[in-house]
């Protein structure tokens, strides 16, 4: 319904997201086809992401084709950030690092008694 208020909008959400599905399906070349071929009739705030875009292409690429992610590891960085900025602070550091392990639900494993053949 409030696309129906401007054509220009419903123009540029449409662009928007055929962009994100080929963005979402991997799809590079589509993607960049279609950046270079409406630069030139876009909003000027468009026009700068595309350029960033385009200027970043290899890093595009890269994060495209390749499987690496450096998420998760955000995540978790992210995660413990949170946790020590509730906790104003732990007195010892092993409750910290509990608190952690339990927050990211890792068990630590416990060694086994091991009885020797002696």
């Amino acid at each position: 319904k409030l696309l129906s208020f401007s054509e220009e909008l419903r123009q540029h959400y449409e662009l928007y997201q055929l962009l994100l599905f080929h963005f979402q399906e991997k799809n590079s070349d589509h993607f960049f086809d279609l950046i270079e071929q409406e630069i030139a009739t876009v909003n000027p705030i468009f026009q700068t992401v595309f350029k960033t875009f385009l200027k970043d292409k290899d890093k595009v690429l890269n994060a495209l084709e390749l499987p690496y992610s450096n998420a998760k590891l955000e995540a978790t960085n992210n995660l413990i950030k949170v946790i020590k900025r509730n906790a104003f602070g732990f007195r010892n550091f092993e409750n910290f690092k509990k608190r952690i392990l339990i927050a990211l639900n890792i068990k630590k494993e416990r060694t086994k008694f091991v009885l020797s053949r002696c």
